[in-house]
This record gives C-alpha cells, sequence and structure tokens, in this order.
C-alpha cells in the first residue's frame, strides 16, 4: 500500500465543507520517503518510483492544487508501541545509523521481502507519522478526505518483526491512534 486514503462517513461530511461547498481533501507526500531504497540500488518492487510516480501524474493533473497539501510528520515512538515491541521500534529507529552498517543487510535477510539502508528509518517515522496525521485531520472534520502517498508501504509489518516491504504498521499504528489516544473523535471502528 503506497497511499493511504480516509474519509469520513456521511454524518460527519457536513462538518468539513469547505466555504462554497466544496469537499476539503487532504494530500500528503514528501520526498524524504524516497530515502529507503535497495542497499546496491537493485531492482526491487517496492522502490521510490511507485510514489514519485503517483506523485507525478497528480502534478501532471494539477490535483495538489485543488487539495489541502499536508506536511509530512514523524510518527512518536509511543504510538509506534501501541502496535510494535520495544525491540521492533528501536531496531528500524536504529538501523540506519553507523553502527548498524556491517550488519543491516544480514538482519535483512533474515525477514521476509525487508531491506534496509542509511534512510530506512526516516522514511520508516515518516511513513507511519504522516498515516497518523491524516487520519486524525479527517477524523476531526478539517478535512472530508485525505491520501497520504508514503512508503515504506505499512499493512504487513507484525508485532515484533517487518514484513512484506513494510518495516512498520502503519495502518494499524493510526487505527489504535484514533481509538485509543483520540476517544473525544468519536471515531468506533475503522
Amino acid at each position: 500500500m503506497d497511499a493511504a486514503v480516509v474519509e469520513l462517513d456521511s454524518e460527519s461530511k457536513s462538518n468539513s465543507i469547505g466555504s462554497h461547498g466544496q469537499r476539503r481533501v487532504g494530500l500528503l507526500y514528501d520526498e524524504r520517503m524516497c530515502k529507503h531504497y535497495t542497499p546496491d540500488n537493485d531492482y526491487h518492487p517496492e522502490n521510490p518510483d511507485r510514489i514519485r510516480a503517483i506523485w507525478k501524474k497528480l502534478q501532471n493533473a494539477g490535483i495538489p492544487e485543488r487539495c489541502v497539501v499536508l506536511d509530512a510528520k514523524e510518527a512518536e515512538d509511543r504510538y509506534l508501541l501501541s502496535v510494535h515491541s520495544k525491540n521492533h521500534v528501536k531496531l528500524i529507529k536504529k538501523i540506519s545509523s553507523k553502527q548498524f552498517n556491517s550488519r543491516r543487510n544480514r538482519i535483512a535477510s533474515k525477514l521476509s521481502s525487508i531491506y534496509f539502508n542509511e534512510g530506512s528509518s526516516e522514511a520508516a517515522y515518516l511513513a507511519a507519522g504522516s498515516v497518523v496525521e491524516v487520519v486524525e485531520k479527517v477524523a476531526k472534520g478539517e478535512l472530508n478526505s485525505a491520501v497520504a502517498i508514503v512508503r515504506p508501504p505499512g499493512h504487513h509489518a507484525e508485532h515484533d518483526e517487518a514484513m512484506g516491504f513494510c518495516l512498520f504498521n502503519n495502518v494499524a499504528v493510526a487505527s489504535s491512534y484514533l481509538l485509543d489516544e483520540r476517544p473525544e473523535l468519536g471515531v468506533k471502528k475503522i
């Protein structure tokens, strides 16, 4: 999943209609998430060109000018820890540091469809935090819907392990955030 799409139910939509009766749609993209790529620039199906192509198509169609463009935001550890173990969060936070230079590829080889490089930590934190950012804005009624064009994708990662191209489970983190951290927003199910 390279784009997380969020939309309000019909009851809540009336609260976020713009002054001219137009729907307010959020759009989030940040080139920093493209710093996560294969260490040797080998081909991999989950690569920076996936979200760059999405963003370029949207730009060519003039979509960002018709949306509320949002800034990417890094996830806070406490929200990641609502879904992932301390060891997993610590690994992803540190995997891009120099202390892991000699071990990064060996660690990735033990996981399912995962690679790491010097930009993986920042990209993973931005992806998870950006999904939280868009779901919160939609749940608050500031936007009718929103799209977060993020990577690494985030729906396969397990509690204690990166998996299936995903370093964090961005979808689970954002869901947990809405249900557990922001009950006053009235979201009862995802």
